[in-house]
């Protein structure tokens, strides 16, 4: 996609000035059905990637839809990722090694994994799945919120997810640790979500427990963190028709004399109707994937603010990451 920003009422004049700082992107592409990593530095990102994997070529592995880079302390540095799968059984999951690419973990998840979360500290993953693969909309069996949990810290998760720790969440898009506050968030169909974890006498997550929503009309589609405040990003779909399209932030507060959570009232950045990502750098530098329609859901371009935008020739980008995220 070319030019989408002048489609949402010359949004992209409001863009902040550019830092100089030089980040590394991690993305997921769909026409070569790999994770690319490039520089933020560069507008022109044809050629090799700094770093790359590419899915298996099965159907179960096909259209990836998320990466993010995480730490543990078992497999050294991972990229975990899902992909939706045009298989009957579902799509998977997995967490690939940084340094040799080798496939440490994976799982199929019998829904259309969208997103893609590593719980620190215990070693579980989470996936969203908008919809079941069989059930359709009844979310029952892949839909909704899947967590694959280890027996034991420091093991790999299973293969198969724990039903009594999945919940149902129609149109789950995103999902998202919160290691400072220690909360799972999730967004879907007309909602953003927190939970807590539901434990164990030996830490093992054994539920979830709903804290605290936030509700809106449309579709999430997205939800990252702000790396240069305690800000969290939305993205919500659709058209002029739905009021709440568009780019959000809120924070998560925490009341002490209630002990209880809430989201805080949401304010709109970006008035853009089909934007699949969006974060913010730690040096304020805002970075997202924007398509151009309703039918269609990657680009060849990665916004960034305060600069050119970055183009792979034939690249269908679905999602873009900040590298250097790293959990400890």
């Amino acid at each position: 996609m070319t030019g989408g920003l002048a489609a949402v009422g010359g949004a992209a004049a409001a863009r902040p000035a550019a830092a100089a700082t030089d980040y590394l992107i991690v993305v997921v592409e769909q026409a070569a059905n790999q994770i690319q990593r490039f520089s933020n530095g560069t507008t022109n990102w044809n050629g090799t990637p700094g770093w790359y994997w590419s899915a298996p070529d099965t159907e179960d592995w096909k259209y990836l839809a998320d990466a993010k880079r995480r730490l543990t302390a078992n497999w050294d540095d991972v990229l975990v990722c899902c992909a939706n799968g045009t298989s009957s059984t579902g799509g998977r999951a997995a967490m690939v090694r940084e340094s040799d690419k080798k496939i440490v973990w994976q799982a199929v998840v019998p829904g259309n994994p969208h997103s893609v979360e590593r719980i620190d500290g215990h070693g579980a993953i989470v996936t969203a799945s908008s919809k079941a693969r069989v059930t359709g909309d009844s979310y029952q069996s892949g839909g909704g919120i899947n967590l694959f949990v280890p027996s034991a810290h420091g093991g790999l998760p299973p293969t198969s997810f724990a039903a009594s720790i999945s919940t149902g969440f129609p149109g789950a898009h995103g999902v998202m640790w919160d290691d400072v506050n220690e909360l799972l968030l999730a967004i879907g169909d007309n909602e953003l979500r927190a939970y807590r974890l539901v434990t164990d006498s030996s830490d093992i997550i054994t539920g979830l427990s709903l804290v605290a929503t936030l509700t809106f009309s449309g579709t999430g589609h997205d939800l990252q963190p702000d790396y240069a405040s305690a800000d969290i990003f939305y993205t919500v779909g659709g058209d002029a028709s739905n009021p709440d399209h568009g780019i959000w932030k809120t924070h998560l507060v925490y009341n002490s004399f209630a002990r209880t959570w809430s989201f805080a009232t949401p304010a709109r950045l970006h008035d853009w109707y089909f934007t699949k990502s969006f974060s913010r750098l730690p040096d304020g530098t805002e970075f997202w994937v924007d398509a151009p329609s309703a039918g269609t859901w990657w680009s060849d371009t990665v916004g960034f603010s305060g600069r050119g935008d970055s183009v792979r020739s034939g690249a269908r980008f679905y999602k873009a990451r900040f590298w250097s995220h790293a959990l400890t």
